[in-house]
């Protein structure tokens, strides 16, 4: 990453856009008619890994000299766990009063997993199985908290951290031990990690307007065709984490050579809506595509047409909402917004 963190934030709200892209299919397991089943190859496998990378780099960039583990603690608590607690449990409680209410119309769920009661176990069940599952990723996150102050003196002699991270991948490459956090994490946030501790630098590579246009055909070919590669299978895990460096090189000259287009201007406006937007998408997902399907999409979804349709207006929908949300939430009640989006 650059010193000065140039364009690390519309690098990331890119890659939280991508992550939509991974959730749009989700809904259509519920359908009963025939579709085109290709549609779920249509997976970028790069997204998560590439965020546990850039998150590993945050924390400990410009550590080397001096690491304030209790300060870093506290920003990372407004930063994340406020944020993840505030979700988890609103989700919680919405997810149960809209279950509830759905079973009573349609006299069907309709949803992924069975109503939850509302007691105290559940909730604190919530906080450990979250009932938004994207929320895995924040979950590792807060997890590995305790574990930073390990890994500063491991990254203190690159050799003997550079052994953990290899032991750490065989560990997931020949099933040696279960260590719970998801092999699409912790793999990456070391390599973030060492990254980050040594300042090194995304190299700068101007990309032309040929450049741009061969490019973005190889990071799709890329995000696709690594997506069914089994971490468990060596050495796929390696590989897919030079992947995700290469995808993080290639996507950060992309913005920073084409800064007057409109991609990059509209990614550099609603940066400060990207937690937002990763927290609220998969229950707008859940709560637009399933509307669409219940008024009839799901009886024509056997056309390709209209497949590709219903999955590129849904994803623009739960964008536009997610941002007429987060907007109105944040001209009214900024404080409240910059507190549930860890930027208080």
């Amino acid at each position: 990453m650059k010193k000065n963190m140039l364009h690390i934030d519309e690098l990331r709200f890119l890659v939280i856009h991508l992550v939509l892209i991974n959730h749009w299919a989700l809904n259509l397991g519920l359908v009963s008619q025939p579709f085109d089943k290709n549609v779920y190859n249509f997976f970028f496998d790069l997204t998560s890994p590439c965020l546990a990378m850039m998150s590993g780099y945050l924390f400990f960039y410009r550590t080397k000299e001096k690491f304030n583990y209790t300060r870093k603690l506290k920003t990372r608590f407004h930063s994340l766990v406020i944020p993840y607690i505030f979700w988890s449990l609103s989700f919680f409680v919405i997810y149960h009063l809209v279950k509830e209410g759905y079973t009573r119309v349609f006299h069907s769920s309709f949803w992924y997993a069975p109503e939850s009661s509302l007691d105290f176990k559940s909730v604190l069940m919530t906080l450990l199985h979250p009932p938004l599952a994207n929320f895995w990723y924040l979950l590792n996150l807060v997890l590995i908290l305790p574990f930073n102050f390990v890994f500063y003196y491991l990254l203190k002699n690159r050799y003997i951290f550079w052994a953990f991270v290899l032991l750490v991948l065989a560990c997931y490459s020949f099933n040696i031990v279960d260590l719970y956090f998801n092999s699409r994490f912790l793999p990456y946030y070391l390599v973030g990690c060492y990254f980050g501790y040594n300042e090194k630098q995304l190299p700068s590579i101007p990309v032309s307007k040929l450049g741009v246009v061969l490019l973005i055909p190889v990071l799709f070919f890329v995000g696709l065709s690594t997506a069914p590669w089994k971490d468990e299978v060596f050495p796929l895990l390696e590989m897919k984490i030079l992947i995700a460096v290469f995808f993080l090189i290639s996507v950060y000259n992309l913005l920073d050579s084409n800064q007057d287009s409109l991609a990059f201007k509209y990614l550099e406006k609603y940066k400060p809506y990207s937690f937002f937007l990763f927290a609220i998408n998969m229950f707008l997902f859940a709560f637009v595509q399933r509307v669409m399907l219940k008024l009839g999409a799901e009886r024509y979804l056997h056309y390709d047409i209209v497949l590709i349709l219903f999955l590129v207006l849904s994803l623009t929908l739960v964008i536009l909402i997610a941002f007429m949300i987060g907007g109105t939430l944040k001209k009214r009640f900024n404080q409240f917004f910059l507190l549930i989006t860890g930027r208080a």
